[in-house]
Protein backbone atom coordinates (compact mmCIF):
# COMPACT_ATOMS: atom_id res chain seq x y z
CA UNK A 1 0.00 0.00 0.00
CA UNK A 2 2.84 2.41 1.16
CA UNK A 3 4.44 1.77 -2.11
CA UNK A 4 1.90 2.42 -4.46
CA UNK A 5 0.98 5.76 -2.15
CA UNK A 6 4.73 6.40 -3.20
CA UNK A 7 4.20 5.92 -7.13
CA UNK A 8 0.78 7.94 -6.95
CA UNK A 9 3.16 10.89 -6.03
CA UNK A 10 6.19 10.86 -8.06
CA UNK A 11 3.41 10.23 -10.55
CA UNK A 12 1.49 13.48 -9.87
CA UNK A 13 4.73 15.34 -9.51
CA UNK A 14 5.97 14.20 -12.82
CA UNK A 15 2.54 15.57 -14.47
CA UNK A 16 2.95 19.07 -12.75
CA UNK A 17 6.30 19.10 -14.17
CA UNK A 18 5.18 18.68 -17.31
CA UNK A 19 1.97 20.21 -17.32
CA UNK A 20 4.25 23.43 -15.81
CA UNK A 21 6.43 22.96 -19.18
CA UNK A 22 4.30 23.01 -21.76
CA UNK A 23 2.25 26.16 -20.23
CA UNK A 24 5.19 27.91 -20.23
CA UNK A 25 6.06 27.42 -23.95
CA UNK A 26 2.60 28.08 -24.84
CA UNK A 27 2.14 31.15 -23.25
CA UNK A 28 6.01 31.99 -24.54
CA UNK A 29 4.54 30.98 -27.76
CA UNK A 30 1.57 33.52 -27.34
CA UNK A 31 3.23 36.47 -26.42
CA UNK A 32 4.72 36.44 -30.06
CA UNK A 33 1.38 37.14 -31.53
CA UNK A 34 0.96 40.28 -32.75
CA UNK A 35 -3.09 40.05 -33.54
CA UNK A 36 -4.11 40.59 -29.42
CA UNK A 37 -7.56 40.15 -29.06
CA UNK A 38 -10.29 39.36 -25.76
CA UNK A 39 -9.64 35.86 -26.04
CA UNK A 40 -5.72 36.21 -26.39
CA UNK A 41 -6.12 38.20 -23.30
CA UNK A 42 -8.30 35.98 -21.38
CA UNK A 43 -5.46 33.13 -22.26
CA UNK A 44 -3.10 35.08 -20.62
CA UNK A 45 -4.44 35.57 -17.82
CA UNK A 46 -5.21 31.69 -17.30
CA UNK A 47 -1.65 31.15 -18.13
CA UNK A 48 -0.60 33.48 -15.45
CA UNK A 49 -3.45 31.79 -12.88
CA UNK A 50 -1.75 28.04 -13.77
CA UNK A 51 1.93 29.35 -13.19
CA UNK A 52 1.68 31.73 -10.04
CA UNK A 53 -0.26 27.98 -8.68
CA UNK A 54 2.36 25.57 -10.25
CA UNK A 55 5.61 27.43 -9.49
CA UNK A 56 4.62 28.84 -5.81
CA UNK A 57 4.28 25.00 -4.92
CA UNK A 58 7.44 24.44 -6.57
CA UNK A 59 8.93 27.53 -4.87
CA UNK A 60 7.46 25.60 -1.35
CA UNK A 61 8.70 22.24 -2.41
CA UNK A 62 12.53 23.95 -3.23
CA UNK A 63 12.28 25.64 0.25
CA UNK A 64 11.69 22.46 2.10
CA UNK A 65 14.01 20.38 -0.07
CA UNK A 66 16.87 23.02 1.24
CA UNK A 67 15.89 22.72 5.30
CA UNK A 68 16.36 19.18 4.59
CA UNK A 69 19.50 19.31 2.84
CA UNK A 70 20.68 21.61 5.22
CA UNK A 71 21.21 19.18 8.70
CA UNK A 72 23.35 16.31 6.42
CA UNK A 73 26.15 19.76 5.21
CA UNK A 74 29.04 19.91 7.15
CA UNK A 75 30.23 23.41 8.18
CA UNK A 76 33.81 23.37 6.49
CA UNK A 77 31.87 22.16 2.97
CA UNK A 78 31.74 25.34 0.72
CA UNK A 79 30.46 24.13 -1.85
CA UNK A 80 27.39 23.05 -1.07
CA UNK A 81 26.88 25.59 1.37
CA UNK A 82 27.19 28.14 -1.88
CA UNK A 83 24.96 25.93 -3.22
CA UNK A 84 22.13 26.08 -0.98
CA UNK A 85 22.48 29.62 -0.60
CA UNK A 86 22.31 30.02 -4.34
CA UNK A 87 19.01 27.98 -4.34
CA UNK A 88 17.60 30.79 -1.47
CA UNK A 89 18.64 33.34 -3.53
CA UNK A 90 16.75 31.61 -7.05
CA UNK A 91 13.42 31.03 -5.17
CA UNK A 92 13.62 34.53 -3.61
CA UNK A 93 13.85 35.97 -6.90
CA UNK A 94 11.60 33.63 -8.13
CA UNK A 95 8.91 34.89 -5.22
CA UNK A 96 9.35 38.27 -6.45
CA UNK A 97 9.03 37.64 -10.22
CA UNK A 98 5.67 35.92 -9.38
CA UNK A 99 4.49 38.83 -7.27
CA UNK A 100 5.20 41.11 -10.35
CA UNK A 101 3.33 38.50 -12.62
CA UNK A 102 0.16 38.31 -10.49
CA UNK A 103 0.08 42.56 -10.46
CA UNK A 104 0.68 42.65 -14.36
CA UNK A 105 -2.30 40.18 -14.55
CA UNK A 106 -4.63 41.82 -12.22
CA UNK A 107 -3.40 45.58 -14.24
CA UNK A 108 -4.02 43.35 -17.87
CA UNK A 109 -7.75 42.34 -16.50
CA UNK A 110 -8.59 46.08 -15.57
CA UNK A 111 -6.87 47.45 -18.53
CA UNK A 112 -7.78 44.89 -21.16
CA UNK A 113 -6.15 45.25 -24.74
CA UNK A 114 -5.12 48.94 -23.95
CA UNK A 115 -2.12 48.24 -22.10
CA UNK A 116 -0.85 44.79 -23.06
CA UNK A 117 2.32 45.41 -24.43
CA UNK A 118 3.16 46.42 -20.91
CA UNK A 119 1.72 43.36 -19.65
CA UNK A 120 3.94 41.34 -22.03
CA UNK A 121 7.20 43.48 -21.22
CA UNK A 122 6.44 42.31 -17.30
CA UNK A 123 5.51 38.77 -18.79
CA UNK A 124 8.88 38.17 -20.95
CA UNK A 125 10.88 39.35 -17.92
CA UNK A 126 9.31 36.79 -15.42
CA UNK A 127 9.93 34.10 -17.91
CA UNK A 128 13.52 34.96 -18.17
CA UNK A 129 14.10 34.83 -14.13
CA UNK A 130 11.99 31.70 -14.62
CA UNK A 131 14.66 30.12 -16.73
CA UNK A 132 17.32 31.05 -15.27
CA UNK A 133 16.68 30.06 -11.97
CA UNK A 134 16.07 26.70 -13.73
CA UNK A 135 19.25 26.96 -15.50
CA UNK A 136 21.17 27.45 -12.62
CA UNK A 137 20.01 25.51 -9.85
CA UNK A 138 18.36 22.86 -11.60
CA UNK A 139 19.95 19.03 -9.54
CA UNK A 140 23.25 20.97 -8.15
CA UNK A 141 22.66 19.24 -4.82
CA UNK A 142 21.21 16.07 -6.65
CA UNK A 143 24.28 13.78 -5.46
CA UNK A 144 23.88 14.95 -1.92
CA UNK A 145 19.54 14.25 -2.00
CA UNK A 146 20.55 10.97 -3.68
CA UNK A 147 22.64 10.04 -0.27
CA UNK A 148 20.83 11.20 2.57
CA UNK A 149 16.93 11.46 1.12
CA UNK A 150 14.53 8.76 2.04
CA UNK A 151 11.27 8.07 -0.24
CA UNK A 152 9.47 9.66 3.48
CA UNK A 153 11.91 13.47 2.64
CA UNK A 154 10.51 13.00 -0.80
CA UNK A 155 6.83 12.34 -0.36
CA UNK A 156 6.96 15.52 1.87
CA UNK A 157 8.79 17.69 -0.19
CA UNK A 158 6.03 16.63 -2.86
CA UNK A 159 3.46 17.74 -0.12
CA UNK A 160 0.83 16.29 -3.04
CA UNK A 161 -2.44 16.61 -1.55
CA UNK A 162 -6.67 15.59 -2.81
CA UNK A 163 -6.55 19.62 -3.37
CA UNK A 164 -3.41 20.28 -5.29
CA UNK A 165 -4.06 17.59 -7.41
CA UNK A 166 -7.69 19.12 -8.15
CA UNK A 167 -6.34 22.77 -8.17
CA UNK A 168 -3.73 21.94 -10.82
CA UNK A 169 -6.11 20.33 -13.14
CA UNK A 170 -8.91 22.64 -13.14
CA UNK A 171 -6.15 25.49 -13.50
CA UNK A 172 -4.56 22.87 -16.54
CA UNK A 173 -7.96 23.05 -17.64
CA UNK A 174 -8.81 26.30 -17.98
CA UNK A 175 -5.53 27.04 -19.64
CA UNK A 176 -6.24 24.04 -22.54
CA UNK A 177 -9.77 25.50 -22.81
CA UNK A 178 -8.70 28.91 -23.64
CA UNK A 179 -5.61 28.31 -25.78
CA UNK A 180 -5.72 30.34 -28.88
CA UNK A 181 -4.86 28.01 -32.12
CA UNK A 182 -1.09 26.89 -31.94
CA UNK A 183 -0.85 27.57 -28.10
CA UNK A 184 -2.24 24.86 -27.01
CA UNK A 185 -0.27 23.17 -24.27
CA UNK A 186 -1.00 19.92 -25.28
CA UNK A 187 0.56 19.95 -28.29
CA UNK A 188 3.92 20.65 -27.06
CA UNK A 189 6.15 17.37 -26.32
CA UNK A 190 7.67 16.96 -22.83
CA UNK A 191 10.69 18.17 -22.38
CA UNK A 192 12.42 20.01 -19.65
CA UNK A 193 10.93 23.57 -18.67
CA UNK A 194 14.40 24.92 -18.18
CA UNK A 195 14.60 24.81 -22.07
CA UNK A 196 13.54 27.68 -24.96
CA UNK A 197 10.59 27.14 -26.64
CA UNK A 198 10.61 25.47 -30.42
Amino acid sequence: MKTTANKDYQTHVMTERTHLSQVRRAFTKSLADGHVDPGLINFYVMCCSYLDSSLKRLVTQDYILHDLLAPHIEPNNQEYIDKLDSLSNGLKAMEEALNKLSQAKEDLIKSGLYEVDIFKKEAHAFLDVFLNMLASNRHSTFELEEKVFQPSDWEKIAGVTKESIETEDKLYQSVLVSAPQGCDPSSFPPIGHNQKPQ
